[in-house]
């Protein structure tokens, strides 16, 4: 029985290490080089209660180089300085302009209704959507532009901004997006085929051509999802776009929760539409305890029992692959390594997140996230 057991776990474990390996190599940077004639973009930034982190934002953005653009913040019913500094920045760069979103309408959430008000505001053929915690770096928008004119077939472009991490409980939650995103996603599937099965982005940075994006509802569409990095790409490749996930660590980075109130309450708002869901919750808690928690722990227990020398050496081996994985993806994305070590713990966590956040969705409770309740 005990064979049997290291057996499955082993098959658990190997699963995401060579999906991991697979999607590593596909799973790339936007490369460097110029191109000519580079389209101009529009940055469309939604802020509600941002006044913390709005200046290093725009700082960033405004300070990017090697293409024309012009940037839109929509202040979304603040009740902080956000507007204000906004609008002072303003003053001193023709670039940036500040807009008030409409009263959030009935069936809207609040960053979709925002982002559909700043899309008919953009005034250029690509923009970039673009969270107000998120930071470029100076060639950023040059090269999401030159991405754009190398593969003029692309029409939705999106990645995850590099993660930047502080307390124990973002240091122990926030990298596992990377673990369960290069884990379980089959890149070939979204590099490879426009199936929308495969459709993901990361809504933190999404850039899009503006007329697809119009012809297939924009957030308009999806005007009640919290998920827009899974439904917005859906709805794309539905309609015969292209779209692409790449790497964007080395051009963008964000700190996302600072407290772990804000981590669990971040996690778990959109948990209803992502793994915790009726029939994805089991299969997802099977994947990830057996795939990252039971193999140190069989281990150990094969240890205990003197298993045979097969057995033990496939225990170790299925211990192991998690937090290879776990180490190399920590050095490529420049996390942290401490959440590495206790890698194991994290995952557990994490899904224990998505049961209580399928039992509140179950029961009707809601989340609160910048002071709006979102069901």
């Amino acid at each position: 029985m005990l064979e049997l057991i290291v057996q499955v776990v082993f098959v658990l474990a190997l699963i995401p290490a060579l999906l991991g390996t697979i999607n590593l190599l596909l799973y790339r940077p936007i490369k460097k080089q110029a191109e000519a004639g580079l389209p101009k973009l529009s940055v469309l930034i939604p802020a509600r209660n941002e006044e913390a982190r709005i200046t290093p934002v725009l700082q960033s953005v405004l300070a990017c180089t090697g293409v024309d653009f012009e940037v839109i913040v929509a202040d979304d019913s603040s009740t902080d300085r956000t507007a204000q500094i906004v609008n002072d920045m303003a003053k001193s760069d023709p670039r940036l302009k500040l807009i008030t979103t409409r009263a959030l309408p009935e069936g809207w959430l609040g960053k979709t209704n925002a982002c559909h008000f700043l899309s008919t505001e953009a005034g250029n053929q690509y923009a970039v959507f673009l969270d107000a915690d998120v930071t470029l770096e100076p060639d950023a928008l040059f090269r999401i532009a030159s991405e754009f004119v190398r593969r003029p077939q692309l029409k939705l472009l999106s990645g995850f901004p590099r993660q930047i991490t502080g307390s124990f409980w973002e240091k122990t939650l926030i990298p596992l997006i990377h673990t369960v995103l290069l884990g379980y996603l089959p890149f070939p599937g979204v590099k490879f085929t426009n199936s929308a099965m495969f459709a993901t982005a990361c809504g933190q940075l999404i850039a899009v051509q503006m007329d697809s994006y119009r012809e297939v509802g924009g957030h308009e569409r999806i005007r009640d999802s919290v998920h827009d990095g899974v439904m917005l790409p859906r709805h794309f490749r539905a309609g015969g776009h292209r779209t692409d996930l790449v790497d964007i660590t080395d051009i963008s980075a964000t700190r996302m929760y600072e407290t772990g109130p804000e981590v669990f309450s971040g996690l778990m708002k959109n948990a209803h539409e992502g793994m915790a869901t009726p029939v994805g919750l089991p299969v997802w808690t099977t994947l990830l305890l057996g795939g990252h928690v039971l193999p140190p722990i069989m281990a150990v227990v094969a240890w205990m029992a003197d298993a045979t020398g097969g057995t033990m050496r496939l225990a170790i081996i299925a211990a192991a692959l998690p937090w290879v994985m776990r180490f190399l993806m920590t050095a490529i994305f420049r996390q942290s390594w401490f959440g590495a070590v206790i890698h194991p713990f994290g995952v557990a966590v994490l899904v224990g997140l998505q049961w209580v956040a399928f039992f509140r969705w179950r029961s009707g409770k809601k989340v609160s996230w910048r002071g709006r309740e979102i069901g």
